[in-house]
């Protein structure tokens, strides 16, 4: 019985690497701009959102949308050189 479950176990491993996609193993392309601008945007609400809300001095909700907005657009831009400077010494 334990014979014809390792026969049993090689069968479907050799089964599923038969139908397993030549795809798979080759070579992964790099993100493309659109998915790399999605990241950035997550990153910097997701930092502006934290800063605001660890920030005890803003009281009303008028100046929290003012500081979120000033954040955002640091870090959108900050990311932006940043990726630039990555893009120009690796490229």
């Amino acid at each position: 019985m334990k014979n014809i479950s390792a026969k049993l176990s090689w069968f479907m491993v050799a089964l599923f690497l038969l139908f397993l996609p030549s795809t798979v193993w080759a070579k992964q392309e790099p993100l493309d701009w659109k998915t790399h601008g999605l990241i950035a945007l997550v990153i910097a609400i997701t930092v502006s959102v934290v800063i605001v809300m660890r920030n005890k001095a803003l009281d009303s909700k008028t100046a929290k949308i003012m500081v979120f907005g000033i954040y955002f657009w640091v870090f959108i831009f900050l990311q932006a050189v940043l990726y630039g400077l990555y893009y120009g010494l690796i490229r």
